[in-house]
């Protein structure tokens, strides 16, 4: 809802612009991918996507992986959801 609201708030600021340069993200998810975007990235190819997520799980067990709608899942519980199904 808050993305919409942002949405809607980009039209009526400006309804000239267009559709693809309006405003979706809210100021909390603006100031997190900055945030993240400041962290050293380390590129490592040799690794298999599924290697890369099992070293987040690692690193960062309890931090939110997704979130839909009124819930979300960390990356230990994704992970384990993953397991689950792969087996």
């Amino acid at each position: 809802m808050a993305n919409f609201e942002v949405l809607l708030q980009g039209i009526v600021t400006n309804p000239q612009q267009h559709l693809w340069e309006l405003p979706l993200l809210t100021t909390i998810e603006v100031q997190q991918l900055l945030e993240w975007s400041q962290g050293e990235i380390k590129l490592q190819p040799e690794l298999c996507l599924y290697q890369l997520f099992e070293a987040q799980v690692e690193k960062t067990p309890d931090a939110v992986a997704v979130v839909f709608e009124n819930g979300f899942l960390t990356y230990k519980e994704l992970n384990q959801r993953e397991n689950q199904l792969a087996h």
